[in-house]
């Protein structure tokens, strides 16, 4: 499940005959990705065990009949209510304050969650890594305020150019930053790279460079695979990086 589909509520019936509402909860609670998503379940009338046990497993709340409508409704809303103020935190928790974009925490749990979605669904997984050239002597002839402005405006035109829900851009540490890419091949890969780098090209910011450009370019690594058991996601990054590190040795500003 990514980041962008999941529901803001779940309701699981744990009355008998089926009582398989109870493992459900303890498994959406147990995965990082799910376990904020508010749970209420339903249980039998006067049924104080399986209550117990669904709060002990991180139920929200718990419904036992004979319901009323009214009640039911308010209770609903004011799950919804906390989830929302939640999301708000959660949001500023996984939002780089200086360009907006995703942070690397959230690149984190995003990169572990789709490697293991694409090996369940036995799809590629691509990774895009971007290097802003030359901004320490940005920073250095211009300033870090104009430094911090030059960043935010190459991430914000990068994230205008990931159009898919899926996919991720983040800032993975200071000029560094990282594609996500879903169900995309090394070629898929590779294009996209190229439409980040000229997005950025198109921006046009002046800069004195030792390289003898004379504005702000990205350099960009790619890399995609099937994940597999014998391979992690940390597999994937350090291809990207690698590749990264060819792109800034053949001059910057290319794509590898």
């Amino acid at each position: 499940m990514r980041l962008d589909q999941r529901p803001d509520l779940i309701l699981l019936d744990i009355m008998a005959p089926s009582r398989k509402g109870l493992e459900i909860c303890r498994r959406l609670k147990a995965d990082e990705m799910t376990r904020s998503i508010p749970v209420i379940l339903i249980a039998d009338q006067d049924n104080a065990i399986d209550e117990a046990c669904a709060l002990r497993l991180g139920a929200d709340d718990c419904f036992t009949p004979p319901f009323r409508l009214s009640v039911v409704e308010a209770r609903i809303f004011n799950q919804l209510r906390i989830k929302s103020r939640n999301d708000l935190l959660e949001r500023y928790a996984n939002q780089d304050g200086l360009t907006g974009v995703a942070n690397r925490r959230c690149f984190d749990l995003a990169l572990d969650a789709e490697w293991r979605r694409a090996m369940r669904d036995k799809q590629q997984l691509a990774l895009v890594m971007v290097d802003v050239d030359c901004f320490k002597q940005f920073n250095d002839v211009y300033g870090h305020g104009e430094g911090d402005h030059c960043l935010r405006r190459v991430a914000q035109t990068m994230a205008d150019v990931l159009t898919r829900p899926g996919d991720l851009l983040a800032r993975y540490g200071g000029e560094e930053f990282a594609a996500i890419l879903p169900e995309t091949d090394l070629e898929g890969a590779l294009w996209l790279g190229e439409r980040l780098r000229n997005a950025v090209m198109e921006l046009h910011i002046p800069q004195q460079r030792p390289d003898h450009h004379q504005e702000v370019t990205i350099s960009v690594g790619c890399a995609s695979m099937h994940p597999g058991p014998n391979l992690t996601c940390d597999s994937l990054l350090q291809a990207a990086d690698e590749q990264l590190y060819l792109a800034k040795q053949a001059g910057r500003n290319c794509v590898r």
